[in-house]
């Protein structure tokens, strides 16, 4: 396993019809990318942002769902790296619910990118190296997404 955090679903999450709104679901993907950083990378991302003036902005989504998250729910977020590039990083998503069944599954491309010019740039080699570390965690799992 890679790296894996919960996100518990919010009243304001939810939709008239009572599930979790999509929109909030592809945000749970950004919390669980920040906290892949904090906790896998073991760097906070506001220090990416605002000491390193780096980013990493979603460049291409690809998101299936599967089954609806309800308020009180508790998510377990799976954050794989499928493919590191020299400016970019393919990032694989897998949302369960507390059955262990799978809500949600999302591909993100994301771009590194300067901030302050939003000019795409090389991956710092140790953001490349965890983003490689977690790829081949992705490659040698048994089972998973």
């Amino acid at each position: 396993m890679s790296f894996e955090t919960q996100i518990k679903v919010r009243f304001n999450d939810v939709d008239r019809a009572g599930i979790a709104y999509y929109p909030t679901l592809v945000g749970y993907l950004h919390i669980a990318f920040e906290e892949f950083f904090g906790g896998y990378v073991q760097v906070p991302y506001d220090e990416v942002i605002e000491r390193q003036d780096l980013g990493f902005p979603a460049v291409d989504v690809q998101v299936s769902f599967r089954a609806p998250f309800r308020f009180g729910d508790v998510v377990t977020a799976q954050v794989w790296v499928a493919k590191v590039g020299r400016t970019s990083t393919h990032f694989h998503y897998v949302l369960l619910g507390e059955s262990g069944a799978v809500h949600m599954e999302a591909k993100v491309v994301v771009a590194c990118v300067k901030l302050s010019s939003l000019t795409t740039v090389p991956i710092p080699s140790p953001y490349r190296e965890a983003f490689e570390r977690a790829q081949q965690d992705y490659e040698s799992r048994d089972s998973g997404p």
